[in-house]
């Protein structure tokens, strides 16, 4: 098992290396000559302060003089050293991270619309940024803590040559240290694991607070909503408390583990010394070496810890870079450029779990058509449109793009030529311009303009003191339901695709906003071939064709007239949202 886990960590390091590029492995390499001569100057400087202590005691002046100089200027090609190996690790790091950290961003955008919505999106937020954090710096961890540990080797070997009794004091008090710290380590592992599951219980609730202040305010449910997070906040107080004391307790435990070990070897020094077995310089240098024999068994069991980490971190990294635990889109490789806009369902089935949705659907749509479909809520509306963006595989049947199969296309063809304007669409935290530029980094100012005029917004927009520079906050909750849309619309102008599909972009909106939104509708009809998921039938009436989706299938299709006159549950739809 142990070496399936070795075996598994090594091969999780060569995937990691992949993603340092040249700038970066050629920093590393220059870091690990610099963590050598830190190695070397931290067994080298001990010596010379030993010396210069003996030359001190022996009033050897000119030795003092010289060994104190070369103590200089160790120390200070010492700290050259570290500022070098600091900023070896920062070019390394950061650039790594970034590669990493870009793949996963990649690799998540492409997993399926199921998985996504099967998994929060906090886990994948954790992901991208500490669990990467934790992957990339472990090339450089590693050198740090070998090399700590071959230096700690080294001295004690060399102990072992100045004195074996020393030596074998030395040994059993690492050996004591060692399995301290590995209970420690057991110990505050658990206890920090239950405090992170309170922490982010505590960051929930914290966040639905924020969140909810508003509603909270007008339930007058202030007192009750504090009264929780008193409760949790102490739960956290008490979590932190006891993770805090057992820090304390094993440092005092470490700490006197250390004071015992000043005594015993100054004590067994002193006793040679008297007795003519150790020489002065020789008890110094073996003085001056405890720090790094005694920390070999933290190293040693920091090491381990960060193998642990490490591994973790790196399986759900991988796992969502080239495992099947999250499965991916599936696109075709065919490409067209430019999509004529014919739409075709042949005898397509799909379902939700076991929800069977759609059932042998079959309909076409031409280029430059306005086409709406009505049916009641669940009926299947939405599901089309996510086949037809290819958010979700049909289980059988055909969907056919310009007579071409969606799944031979590839993801720039479907992507790229279908714009979808949902009920509540997302804006992104930042400006107007900004998020209308997301489809296209490289629009003009005019073709921006355009597209908000088009789109009946611009008005508005210039109203605002920062104008298209304004940033409308996260999720766009500084503009209304209606502006939202219209933002959303603009951006779809801008996108410039041949099909465009409104999800009930009109549902929860007065009949104002509504008459806008219609009217931006209007100025596209005839130039894109239009979609529209109607919760109000007033905004199709203009439709070229209406189909009425019952049980799954198209049951009934016709202009608006058409289906007054022929259809019993088109026609009360339309007489109830009349009254």
């Amino acid at each position: 098992m142990k070496e399936k886990k070795l075996n598994g960590f090594f091969k999780h390091l060569k995937k990691t290396y992949k993603y340092a590029g040249r700038r970066e492995k050629r920093h590393l390499g220059l870091f690990i000559v610099d963590a050598i001569l830190i190695c070397v100057l931290k067994v080298v400087i001990p010596l010379f302060t030993a010396k210069r202590i003996v030359y001190l005691t022996d009033s050897a002046w000119k030795q003092l003089f010289i060994v104190t100089f070369v103590i200089l200027v160790s120390d200070v090609f010492f700290n050259i050293i570290r500022y070098l190996s600091d900023k070896h690790f920062n070019y390394y790091y950061m650039g790594t991270k970034k590669n990493l950290q870009l793949k996963l961003a990649s690799e998540t955008l492409k997993i399926n619309t199921k998985t996504m919505n099967e998994n929060s999106s906090g886990m994948f937020v954790d992901r991208m940024s500490t669990d990467v954090s934790n992957m990339t710096t472990i090339f450089i961890e590693l050198i740090d803590y070998v090399t700590s540990l071959i230096t700690s080797i080294g001295v004690l070997i060399a102990i072992f040559f100045l004195n074996k009794y020393i030596f074998l004091l030395y040994f059993v008090f690492a050996i004591v240290l060692f399995f301290v710290q590995f209970n420690r380590a057991s110990t505050i592992q658990k206890l920090n694991k239950e405090n992170r599951k309170i922490s982010e219980k505590l960051v929930g609730f914290a966040t639905e607070l924020v969140r909810g202040s508003k509603d909270i305010k007008l339930l007058n449910a202030e007192s009750s909503f504090m009264e929780k997070a008193e409760g949790e906040v102490d739960k956290m107080s008490k979590s932190d408390y006891e993770l805090d004391m057992t820090w304390c307790r094993f440092r005092m435990i470490n700490g006197s583990i250390f004071d015992l070990v000043d005594f015993t070897i100054m004590g067994v020094g002193i006793i040679f010394l008297m007795y003519g077995q150790l020489s002065i310089a020789v008890t110094l240098v073996i003085i001056n070496y405890r720090r790094e024999i005694l920390n070999m068994s933290d190293v040693a069991e920091r090491l381990i810890e960060r193998v642990k980490k490490y591994l973790v971190s790196s399986e759900r990294v991988f796992d969502i870079i080239e495992g099947d635990k999250y499965p991916k889109e599936v696109f075709g490789d065919r490409h067209i450029n430019k999509l004529k806009g014919y739409i075709e369902f042949k005898d397509v089935s799909f379902k939700y779990d076991d929800n069977q949705v759609l059932k042998n659907i079959n309909f076409k749509i031409k280029p430059n058509e306005t086409i709406a479909f009505v049916g009641k809520s669940g009926a299947g509306k939405t599901t089309i449109y996510n086949l037809i963006s290819k958010l979700y595989d049909v289980n059988s049947g055909e969907i056919l793009l310009d007579d071409v199969n969606i799944n031979d296309l590839d993801v720039e063809t479907i992507r790229g030529n279908i714009s979808v304007i949902s009920q509540n669409p997302y804006i992104f935290n930042m400006s107007i311009k900004d998020n209308l530029k997301i489809t296209k980094s490289k629009v003009t100012d005019d073709e921006i303009v355009s597209a908000c005029k088009m789109a009946c917004l611009h008005d508005f927009i210039v109203s605002l003191k920062d104008g298209y520079d304004t940033i409308v906050g996260e999720s766009g909750v500084t503009l209304s339901g209606g502006q939202r849309q219209r933002l959303a619309i603009a951006r779809a102008l801008i996108q410039n695709t041949e099909i465009i599909l409104f999800d009930e972009a009109t549902s929860a909106l007065d009949n104002e906003t509504q008459a806008n939104i219609q009217k931006a509708i209007d100025n596209m009809q005839g130039t894109y071939t239009i979609l529209i998921i109607a919760h109000r039938l007033s905004t199709v009436i203009g439709a070229d064709k209406i189909f009425w989706i019952e049980d799954g299938k198209v049951a009934d299709v016709g202009s608006h007239e058409e289906l007054l006159k022929s259809n019993e549950n088109y026609r009360n739809l339309y007489e109830l949202e009349l009254n």
